[in-house]
């Protein structure tokens, strides 16, 4: 019973520390990519988990500077053998289709026939990413393969992501298409009642406000409070996953708080959080955004894989390649059920309980949200709303 009880021990610590490894790149990550694609006069909804998961795959076939480059921003682990063993505990997957949480994460590479790619690049994908490695023809029929590529998105999203691609995307010089969807439905522990629903203002501008269908309801769960903001979590019916929402004390207080934002920040509410009974007023939402994801990636420190420069030579010795696109969509919905998201990115490679206190949670001004793993603190999705009506 001894030798049972250390060996269970010892994987548990194996597999903290492999998961940490990549949830911490992914967190990091988040907080750098939100400063850029939050400076937007629009509601914003995107997935960081879905773009670490596809520059992971290219990652994996990188060189010499290119591959620093990434492992700089991304801060993922220099060790690939170590990263290719901690990437699978970046999403834990949520397969039973009967369960009222789902989380589903599906990688794909699409090839163009005739192009040999190495062997380990191939082994370490489907191995270690679960990549389904389809040919196809950019070369002869780049139209057919967009489409096919956005039916793989469709499918695996439940239909929420369409038209990934747009048209001429895709030319005869794209070589390897790699693709990430990322599929999330989650039911609330505790439902809004419809009939609870009340119509009330939501502030969208100094002195502007809309009339707005807020959800409301009671629930016990974790909270934190600063001069700038206060968060909670609103958790899924499972207890493990929850909505976390960002409020800011007042309407001009939203930058001040998207400018503390960071990895830290994000740290300190989870060591400083307490229980409450909260009194929650929401409203309900539904978001799509859409990327390109050059110029973000630049900024952040990804220089040469968009050059002709670029070291993919782990991918493929048969043709130089380098990224020529990095885009990324997303979408979210809000309502008293639960939550749906849903995200996609493509890279395109061409040649070249106890007793608590009662806080008073009142959603009706713009704020920030992240759905996140309360148990390993992974964040899958984030965003803001700043007019619940569009």
């Amino acid at each position: 019973m001894k030798k049972v009880f250390l060996v269970a021990l010892a994987s548990s610590i194996l597999f903290t520390t492999q998961a940490q490894d990549i949830i911490e790149s992914n967190n990091r990550f988040t907080f750098d990519i939100y400063k850029l694609l939050s400076k937007t006069d629009k509601n914003l909804i995107f997935s960081p988990a879905s773009i670490t998961s596809a520059i992971a795959m290219t990652y994996t076939g990188a060189k010499s500077n290119t591959f620093n480059e990434i492992s700089n921003t991304f801060y993922f682990n220099k060790n690939i053998s170590e990263f290719n063993k901690s990437y699978d505990k970046l999403v834990e997957s949520y397969s039973d289709k009967k369960s009222t949480v789902r989380l589903f994460n599906a990688n794909s590479l699409w090839i163009q026939k005739g192009l040999k790619l190495n062997t380990e690049f191939l082994e370490n994908n489907k191995k270690y990413y679960s990549s389904s490695a389809n040919f196809t023809d950019f070369i002869s029929n780049p139209e057919k393969s967009r489409t096919t590529i956005n039916e793989w998105v469709g499918k695996n999203t439940n239909n929420k992501i369409k038209d990934l691609i747009k048209p001429s995307a895709i030319d005869n010089a794209t070589r390897l298409v790699l693709v990430n969807a990322l599929y999330f439905k989650g039911a609330w522990l505790t439902k809004f009642k419809k009939e609870n629903n009340t119509n009330d203002d939501f502030k969208i501008g100094k002195k502007e406000s809309i009339k707005t269908a807020f959800m409301n309801n009671s629930f016990s769960s974790w909270y934190y409070e600063d001069k700038y903001c206060e968060i909670i979590d609103i958790p899924y019916s499972n207890e493990q996953l929850s909505l976390l929402v960002i409020l800011p004390k007042s309407y001009k207080k939203l930058k001040k708080v998207e400018k503390k934002l960071n990895y830290d920040y994000y740290l300190n509410y989870i060591e400083k959080k307490t229980k409450k009974q909260i009194q929650l007023s929401f409203p309900k939402y539904n978001i799509e955004s859409e990327f390109d994801l050059n110029a973000s990636l630049k900024q952040l420190g990804i220089k040469e894989a968009f050059t002709m420069s670029a070291d993919f030579s782990g991918i493929t010795e048969n043709e130089k390649l380098y990224i020529s696109k990095v885009i990324h969509k997303a979408n979210i919905e809000v309502d008293e059920e639960g939550t749906e998201a849903s995200a996609a990115t493509a890279i395109f490679m061409r040649k070249t309980s106890i007793n608590v206190d009662e806080v008073q949670f009142n959603t009706n001004r713009p704020f920030i949200y992240m759905i996140r793993n309360q148990k390993t603190n992974t964040i899958y999705f984030i965003g803001k709303v700043l007019n619940p009506n569009l």
